[in-house]
């Protein structure tokens, strides 16, 4: 089960597929979009889908309702967060400039929690961004119409922001780049089938980081593998959400040590980040519950 609708970003997954990686696993996987990162957790604690795109900030604010959850590998390094904004227009380009930012979003969303974690973190008053509710499939007409300064995104939404707004050019105000340094999107199963099913899921994992390999070395045919798979999709914004994949994908630990692969210590500060500055709900999480090691493969898939 993918965190969202089908889209660019997801090409990974369906280029494993597609070029029979986990077909040589002898696994046969039906891709499943979601309704957002809510429902993704409950599909997998539900089993409705024994495996799913989890974002890792998310399953913590979930507290104990994704306590049946385990993440075993990483798919985002690095937390794809982004206030954009339009150049011309607010052109977001300091952490300051969110003190006053009337700011599209949704106050029921933790999103805005960490926004205002990180202008803490940058000696700045969290207090002072407005948040606006705003409906997702609303925020980006809403920003390009000129109604809002900024919208709560995550960085792949650069191509369609630009399709939106053609005439401007998209900014984006990069969390990590602000010092939030912490996992998001993973691989995360659910307990039982985990406990049952072992070697199924380490076959998963290995033909899923092959697709992500395969993908960023073949970025045209990962998107047109993606839009064979889902019409709908613009091949432009696909190919280039893609592109930004990169960003959030690989990193130096991915280089040395391979896609998927955790650092404990980062797990553990990304938990401890999400206890410490957002409302969780329920009882909280912590990594040595959720995340297992042992699921990679023995091999490193690197790019």
């Amino acid at each position: 089960m993918l965190d969202f609708i089908s889209l660019g970003r997801h090409a990974p997954w369906y280029v494993a597929r597609d070029k029979g990686f986990f077909a040589e696993e002898g696994l046969e996987v039906e891709i499943i979009p979601s309704k957002g990162t809510a429902d993704a957790i409950r599909g997998v604690v539900t089993n409705l889908a024994p495996i799913g795109l989890i974002d890792v900030p998310s399953l913590v604010a979930s507290g104990s309702a994704g306590g049946d959850i385990r993440i075993v590998a990483a798919a985002y390094q690095e937390a794809p967060y982004c206030v954009y904004s339009l150049n011309p227009g607010a052109n977001v380009t300091q952490p300051r400039q969110l003190e006053g930012l009337r700011f599209g979003s949704s106050s029921a969303s933790f999103l805005p929690q960490i926004w205002r974690a990180i202008m803490k973190m940058n000696g700045l008053d969290g207090s002072k961004l407005q948040i606006v509710n705003v409906d997702a499939s609303a925020r980006v007409p809403m920003l390009a119409a000129g109604r809002i300064d900024g919208v709560d995104q995550f960085l792949m939404s650069g191509p369609a922001i630009r399709r939106a707004a053609p005439d401007r050019e998209p900014v984006c105000l990069f969390a990590p780049d602000l010092g939030l340094n912490i996992y998001s999107n993973s691989i995360g199963v659910n307990r039982r089938f985990l406990e049952a099913n072992p070697q199924v899921v380490r076959a998963f994992v290995r033909a899923a980081m092959r697709g992500w390999q395969y993908t960023m070395a073949h970025r045209d045919e990962a998107a047109a593998i993606m839009v064979k798979a889902i019409p709908s999709l613009d091949p432009g914004i696909a190919r280039g959400e893609i592109d930004l994949l990169e960003r959030i994908a690989i990193n130096n630990d991915v280089r040395a040590n391979g896609f998927g692969h955790i650092l404990p210590e980062k797990m553990r500060a990304t938990f401890a980040f999400m206890n410490d500055n957002v409302e969780v709900a329920g009882g909280r999480l912590q990594p040595g519950d959720i995340y297992v090691p042992g699921f990679l493969p023995e091999q490193p898939i690197r790019p």
